[in-house]
């Protein structure tokens, strides 16, 4: 074969591997775009830009949401700049594929229908990180959405890897979705969106929701579930069983990663792992009701009460055991008052050592149902007997309850101009220049004593030290014990209270009856308690004030306080 032959034939398999490189490319390209716009042909999209459209998409929201009660839930707006616009698209979808995007930067504020669904705590509302889109509902258009539901949570208790909606779409319904940050980043609230937006949007709120109810069936399989609902429809009648700890509860996943990435080096060195004996509620080994009963002079049930109690009246001569099991004692004198009406019988029950929420019997918190910011900020007459507001709950009861009361504070601070404070707008805080003093003095005594320090950060501390002492020329172990015991934290002489203000708008107007029973009702719809104690009243203190003014035992300065 001549030379000429050779390269003919070289340059014509140097062209057909250039083509087939380029098809490759061409293909692969063609193909990944097509996975990332795959959708569900189900797929029944309305874009709502009136009340009247959102009323009857409400309404379809409502009807095709009753078997999973749940809806798809997720929000997009503009940023400009590094600057949030109010919330632009908020989106909603159900199981059979109806989706309702709702064009609020069009509608500029959002129909009351709309609101009470948002509101409604028996429809959750799921997503990935879905508290954010709630967080700014609310600061944009004053709508305190619940139920919400990271479906996150149910991920990581099904055994999959809790990811983004993205990795959860693919993994679990081989779905992938468009997630380039151009659409995400694109003008939402542009005069006419792109069928490409549209599609994205929709395609968030339902595989949302269709993750959750997959999520939801695995574990209705699983043998942890009941048997006697397993490989029904059932478990759907049943999901706040499965569901409630998990509602509005945030998913925080960098946390969660570190102390899993800690949990694993630990085990892999061999190292004991050690518990940690900081805690922000303390949680009660011992009973808190110990049902003691105590008397009048006459043998009339007054009210339970604790060992304690019970025990003190006795030996300061007050009263006289009038039985050893249960302990009961009888008063020497007579009590201001009897249990008059249902408020007064609350205090003679019996009341039992369990979470008030789901049951459990052991581990609890007290539950203050008023938070102390606000009740401490109450008259005498309405702290008295105030054992009515403290109910006992599991620690995983009592977390998600506290998670639950944060939107009611939001409101408030809202309604009444009392923002919730800043650090730097907080009761007291720290002077930088006092704070980087007393560091370098501590460390120069630590460094002395130790003879640890370098000469050139020994002198760099001391100058911090002089810079502030001017009328000292050297550094002496009584001026560095001076500096190390300098006064750091500083009263904010603007610092207001955001429970007093709160509680002062209420006393002015609504009276403060109103704001004690808007937290009570609050506790009832968050959490559901189901156990508990008899005769417990939103209206209690209602009641038991009632009784007092008709026996002629509140003044009239109490009156007009309580609005009554």
């Amino acid at each position: 074969m001549n030379t000429s032959s050779t390269l003919n034939i070289a340059l014509t398999s140097a062209i057909a591997l250039g083509f087939a490189g380029i098809t490759y490319v061409v293909l692969r390209k063609s193909l990944k775009q097509k996975a990332s716009h795959v959708a569900p042909d189900n797929l029944n999209i309305n874009l709502i830009t009136s009340e009247e459209d959102s009323e009857d998409a409400v309404n379809e929201l409502r009807r095709r949401s009753a078997r999973y009660h749940a809806i798809g839930f997720d929000c997009e707006w503009v940023s400009d700049q590094g600057k949030k616009h109010p919330v632009a698209l908020l989106q909603l979808s159900t199981n059979d594929g109806y989706c309702a995007l709702f064009r609020l930067s069009h509608l500029k504020s959002i129909p009351n229908c709309l609101k009470d669904l948002l509101e409604d705590g028996d429809i959750y509302k799921v997503g990935v990180s879905p508290g954010n889109d709630v967080k700014y509902l609310a600061k944009d258009y004053s709508v305190y959405t619940k139920s919400t539901l990271d479906i996150r949570h149910l991920a990581e208790l099904c055994n999959y890897e809790p990811g983004g909606l993205g990795s959860l779409s693919k993994a679990l319904l081989g779905i992938e979705l468009d997630k380039s940050w151009r659409i995400r980043c694109s003008d939402w609230e542009a005069e006419e969106l792109t069928e490409r937006q549209i599609t994205y949007a929709a395609l968030d709120a339902h595989v949302a929701l269709k993750i959750f109810v997959k999520l939801v069936n695995d574990y209705n399989k699983t043998p942890q579930f009941s048997p006697s609902r397993r490989n029904s429809t059932e478990h759907w009648n049943n999901i706040s069983q499965f569901c409630s700890k998990y509602l509005d509860i945030g998913y925080k996943t960098k946390n969660k990663a570190k102390n899993d990435k800690e949990c694993k080096e630990k085990k892999s060195k061999g190292t004991k792992e050690v518990v940690s004996k900081r805690y922000t509620h303390a949680t009660r080994s011992k009973p808190l009701y110990h049902n003691c009963l105590l008397t009048a002079p006459d043998g009339e049930l007054l009210s339970t009460c604790d060992d304690k109690k019970a025990k003190w009246y006795v030996e300061n001569e007050l009263a006289d055991t009038v039985c050893a099991e249960p302990l009961t004692v009888r008063l020497r004198f007579e009590p201001a008052g009897r249990s008059v009406g249902a408020a007064g019988r609350y205090y003679q029950l019996s009341k039992e050592n369990r979470c008030v929420v789901c049951g459990a019997g052991h581990s609890f918190i007290r539950k203050n149902v008023v938070p102390r910011e606000y009740r401490k900020h109450f008259p005498e007459v309405m702290k008295e007997h105030s054992s009515h507001d403290v109910l006992l709950l599991c620690a995983a009861c009592h977390q998600r309850s506290n998670a639950r009361d944060q939107p009611v504070r939001e409101r408030l601070a809202a309604r009444c101009g009392a923002p919730l404070a800043p650090l730097a707008h907080a009761r007291t805080s720290e002077d930088a220049a006092c704070r980087n003093i007393r560091s370098a003095a501590r460390a120069l005594l630590h460094g002395s004593r130790k003879h640890v320090l370098p000469e050139a950060r020994r002198r760099k501390l001391e100058s911090v030290v002089l810079q502030h002492y001017l009328q000292h020329d050297e550094i002496t172990t009584e001026l560095l014990e001076e500096a190390a015991n300098i006064q750091v934290a500083f009263e904010n002489d603007d610092y207001e209270s955001h429970g007093s203000k709160v509680v002062e708008h209420y006393r002015r107007h609504d009276g403060l009856l109103r704001l004690e029973q808007e937290w009570r009702e609050h506790f009832l719809e968050s959490m559901r308690p189901q156990h508990l104690p008899a005769l417990w009243s939103v209206t209690h203190t209602a009641e038991r004030l009632q009784v007092r003014q008709n026996e002629g035992r509140l003044s009239e300065d109490d009156l007009k306080l309580l609005a009554m």
